[in-house]
């Protein structure tokens, strides 16, 4: 580290009479406070009574484990924070605040875009960085987006991004407000899909070229992020190239969590994890996303929140409502390409004009995902289905107890399949559903011989294409108190649960691995024939 070879050197120059005189001394374990109105830089920085007073002062800086740097309550800076040095695991370094008042701001609207350097907070090639307790805006006040012949430039408003082509660890980006950051769709030099509001990338930019540019426990944790562009946050490991599956598993980037956050008017994606082993997505709120489309964009559709070329992922305990459809896609939930074990579960999703859940086969087709114990109401009343299956059939496909709620009026489809190859023969399974059709969309489902449609309950308007199932009820379920127009909130959905008498209480059929807990918290028994939908009545 810097600042260990300076001490060393220091202690040597002493040892040898050497007289130091003004040569600043920086410990480990310090404080450092910055005032852009009481300020100074020519300050010590250690006191809240001479603190620093500019952000280019503190970038100067290599710091170390256990520093701080607080920014005073109620002041801005408009410039960039680019810090250096690392922290060590249990000892990070921590940017926060202090004093009473509003949290203070960073704002980059004149940070140069473009590549990693558009963030109006970036962590360049460090670990064991915490980030709390700041407002963040990066605006330029200029049409950003870009087009396909004259393309903007990358701004984030939090960045991590790793090119050093070793392993980074430790990032934790809690408890800020970012908003106001007009990044760009059709960008220049860059993945539009990694700028934004909160962005963590390994190496985007080279790919191979740099060696294997990963990270390590990654936190993105109860943030608000509001009118961002063009991805709300993002976590993106590129530095394996795209066909990662040729690629060791230890290079790739492992452990991120992406939790609690509130996401509301963003451009594109809401939320998106790709390029990471052993990851969690949970008690996330989406509202409104995909409110921006570039013609003849390279990356037209934008969805709630995806992840792709990812290893044992769940997306659980989330609510998306408000994703539009642009040329395609437009779900709240999508397992994309080449991803393996992904689990989708005790989600809720609503009035989004794509439907629930995307799941992409093909080529590059990932295997072996489960979507269970979810609730849909009123999705794909634009496009495609409540459950989508794009570009053939993802290998290992298991939808089962999910509740889908269609109102009149609308022609939502429960089932379709876009894309070529929809009948191949990859196994997947459609179980102990609940569908209450009341809106006039047909069905569309891949047919082939691995297809296994059992144990559903379809209840309303019987349409076109409906799958025939030799274990299927079509009485009234006995919702509670089904309400046409979706509630707000996972914990305001008691209506779309089943009495005790319901038809489709116990009599569903018994899957293996299918958790221990229905959307509420009620218990499932591995043994005893479980209730079809996303409850079970006790």
């Amino acid at each position: 580290m810097e600042r260990n070879h300076r001490n060393r050197a220091a202690a040597a120059l002493l040892g040898a009479g050497v007289l130091l005189g003004a040569m600043p001394a920086y410990a480990l374990n310090t404080t450092y406070y910055v005032d852009a109105s009481a300020g100074a830089d020519g300050n010590p920085g250690t006191s809240q009574a001479a603190p620093w007073k500019t952000l280019a002062k503190v970038n100067t800086i290599t710091f170390g484990a256990g520093d701080k740097i607080l920014l005073r309550a109620g002041q801005q800076w408009v410039e960039q924070l680019k810090p250096k040095g690392s922290g060590v695991s249990g000892n990070p370094i921590t940017i926060g605040a202090y004093g009473d008042g509003p949290r203070p701001i960073v704002d980059g609207r004149n940070v140069a875009g473009g590549g990693a350097g558009g963030a109006a907070v970036l962590l360049h090639n460090v670990s064991h960085w915490t980030v709390t307790g700041l407002e963040v805006v990066n605006d330029t006040g200029t049409n950003n987006v870009g087009t396909t012949s004259a393309r903007g430039a990358n701004r984030s408003g939090i960045m991590a991004y790793n090119s050093s082509g070793t392993g980074k660890h430790g990032i934790v980006i809690r408890d800020n407000y970012v908003h106001d950051v007009n990044g760009c769709f059709e960008c220049s030099g860059a993945n539009a899909q990694t700028n934004g509001g909160i962005a963590v990338v390994a190496d985007t930019m080279n790919g191979l070229s740099n060696g294997a540019s990963s990270y390590d426990g990654v936190q993105i944790l109860d943030n608000v992020v509001e009118r961002v562009g063009r991805t709300g946050i993002v976590f993106n490991d590129n530095s394996t190239g795209f066909l990662f599956y040729l690629v060791a598993q230890d290079a790739l980037s492992k452990n991120v969590t992406i939790a609690g956050n509130r996401l509301k008017d963003i451009d594109g994606d809401g939320i998106i994890l790709a390029g990471s082993v052993n990851n969690l997505i949970e008690r996330n709120r989406i509202d409104t996303a995909g409110l921006v489309t570039v013609s003849g964009s390279t990356q037209p559709g934008t969805v709630g929140m995806f992840i792709a070329k990812t290893i044992n992922s769940t997306m659980q305990f989330n609510e998306v409502s408000g994703v539009r459809f642009n040329v395609v896609d437009g779900q709240a939930y999508d397992v994309d390409l080449l991803t393996s074990n992904s689990v989708v579960q005790y989600n809720y999703s609503h009035d989004n004009e794509g439907g629930m859940i995307l799941l992409m086969g093909g080529l590059f087709s990932g295997t072996n995902a489960t979507v269970r114990y979810n609730l849909s109401v009123n999705d794909a009343f634009v496009a495609n289905g409540v459950f989508t299956l794009s570009s053939g059939l993802m290998s290992g496909a298991k939808i089962y107890n999910n509740t889908a709620y269609i109102a009149p009026g609308l022609s939502s489809r429960p089932t379709y399949q876009s894309g070529w190859d929809g009948d191949n023969h990859n196994p997947w399974s459609f179980r102990n559903n609940v569908i209450v059709n009341h809106g006039t969309g047909t069905w569309e489902q891949p047919k082939g011989n691995g297809t296994t449609i059992s144990h559903n309950l379809i209840f309303g308007n019987h349409t076109a294409g409906e799958p025939a199932d030799a274990y299927k009820i079509t009485a009234d379920p006995q919702m509670i108190a089904p309400l046409a127009v979706a509630p707000e909130g996972l914990g305001a959905v008691a209506g779309y649960g089943l009495a005790l008498t319901s038809p489709a209480v116990g009599t569903g059929a018994v899957i293996s691995g299918s958790g221990d807990r229905d959307y509420f918290g009620n218990p499932v028994s591995p043994a005893v024939a479980p209730t079809r939908g996303f409850h079970q009545p006790n």
